[in-house]
Parts: C-alpha cells; structure tokens; sequence
C-alpha cells in the first residue's frame, strides 16, 4: 500500500482552515503535513489543538515539504506560493482562480517540471457537463451572480469607484461583460466566472455579470449554456461563510472534495 499523500495547506481562512480540520480527523490516504498562514505564530496558534499538529513554515517553504499544495490565499500572495509549488512538481490545488488566470505561464512551466494544476471548482455546480458540452460549437456562454451587498461592499472595483452599497434598495448591475475583465475589476470575488470559463470556452468567450442584490441572502450564481448538442440552465444558491461573506461556504467542501478525489479509487464525472 502506498504512502498517504502529503497535503500542504496555504492560508488558513474561510478555506483553509475548515479542509486543515477535516484533513487533521482523519481521510485514508491524505495527511495534513505542513501549513502555512500570515505568520507563523497565527498558524501554530490555529493548529496547535489538533489531534496531528502539522509542521508551520513560511510559505515560499512551503511546497518542499507537500505532494499536495492547496492555495487559500489573498490574490496578491498567490504567485510567492504557485512558483515554488510548480518548481518542485507539486499538484496544486488552486482556490484563487482570478489569479490563475494572470499567470497562465505556470500551466507551460507545470509540463517541463512534472507539477499539476487542479483548478477548485469551488461555489458553482456542473463544471463537467461543461467540460463536454465544450465538444461541441458554442452558441453563447453566461453567468450571472448575484451576491448581498456586504458581500461585495470589499470588492476593490466597489472601493475604487466610491461605490455605496450600503443603503441599497434595489438590485444594482456592478459589471457586465466578459470574464477575462471581470477578473480584473474583482481579483477576490469571481472565482466562479473564471472557473466555468476555464471548463469552457475560454474567459474571452464567456459572458459576466455581477450584481448587488440587497433582497437576497445568498451567493447565487445563474449560468445558461448553448450549443449544438445541449441546452443547459444551472442554478446555485450557496450560504456566505460567516468568516468571509465573499465566500461560499461549500468552497472548501469543494477543495475537500478535490483532494478525496486523489486518492478514491473511484470517481463520479469526467
């Protein structure tokens, strides 16, 4: 019988930290090793109580000491972790996807060093309908979320453009147009776009909305997919972390879900 997979964990927040406890439980065939947060006294303080505390590194460090490196971390951190990772030929499971997609060099770097990207499907649903409908010609691909307003009110292109959510009345359209500018105008909040583009055609061809919709609770995410073989409607309503309401709180259950995949000897979808 092999080895557990050794699993790295950067950024120990809304994600991190709840996959470091199911990890810490206990999942045959995966280890937590290694963590990493924004300081090494906040990780240990974070982890200290489990039943296997891991080892706390800096988190350049950090992917020499994991098979698996999870990226749970602040857009302007992603590259200190996603290089080393991909030098070392690590599988990188990626949560930041807006940050991805700005450094799409590492998916050529990751085909000479032997390292994996694995892009978190993370708040959306049917990524792999997606990925076979793209088989086929595209007729139009759209996304629409929409989020309560404290959920966007930290979004740097609301900060930015002095924008007033607060005393919202009414449901307000913050952007419309494609992905790849989307994930410009907000690193931290369209991780979903960037991912159902990814499966699909591309951020180019993929139609974006967001909206501020202060007569709703939930994170919800519409997407409408056509093409010559399939029509296809998806509907997500997910329950905002109480950590971070920017977050979906089945994103991490997504990256757990990730990772059991690794190691299952089977697995459901394509």
């Amino acid at each position: 019988m092999s080895a557990d997979l050794k699993v790295g964990i950067a950024g120990l927040g809304a994600i991190g930290l709840p996959v470091a406890r199911w990890l810490d439980a206990g999942v045959p065939g995966l280890r937590l090793a290694v963590v990493s947060s924004s300081s090494i006294d906040k990780a240990r303080s974070l982890t200290e109580s489990f039943t296997n505390p891991p080892e706390v590194v800096a988190l350049e460090e950090l992917p020499r000491h994991a098979d698996v490196v999870i990226e749970a971390l602040p857009p302007d951190r992603f590259r200190s972790l996603a290089v080393p990772a991909i030098e070392a030929g690590s599988t990188l499971v990626v949560v930041s996807l807006t940050q991805l997609l700005a450094n799409m060099d590492l998916v050529d770097r990751a085909r000479q060093t032997g390292g994996r990207i694995i892009a978190a499907t993370g708040a959306i649903a049917g990524l792999d309908a997606v990925r076979a409908a793209a088989k086929s010609n595209l007729i139009r691909a759209v996304m629409r979320t929409r989020k309560p307003p404290a959920s966007l009110a930290g979004a740097a292109f609301v900060r930015e453009a002095n924008i007033d959510l607060s005393e919202l009345t009414e449901p307000l359209c913050l952007y419309s147009g494609t992905v790849t500018e989307a994930a410009q105008k907000f690193p931290a909040n369209v991780n979903v776009a960037v991912a159902l583009s990814l499966a699909g055609w591309g951020p180019e061809r993929t139609d974006y909305e967001v909206w501020a919709d202060p007569g709703i609770d939930r994170n919800t995410h519409g997407i409408l997919i056509e093409t010559d073989a399939i029509k296809l409607e998806i509907s997500v309503a997910n329950v905002p972390s109480s950590e971070n309401p920017a977050t979906g709180r089945i994103t991490p259950l997504s990256v757990m879900a990730a990772l059991e995949r690794l190691v299952s000897p089977l697995t459901v979808g394509s």
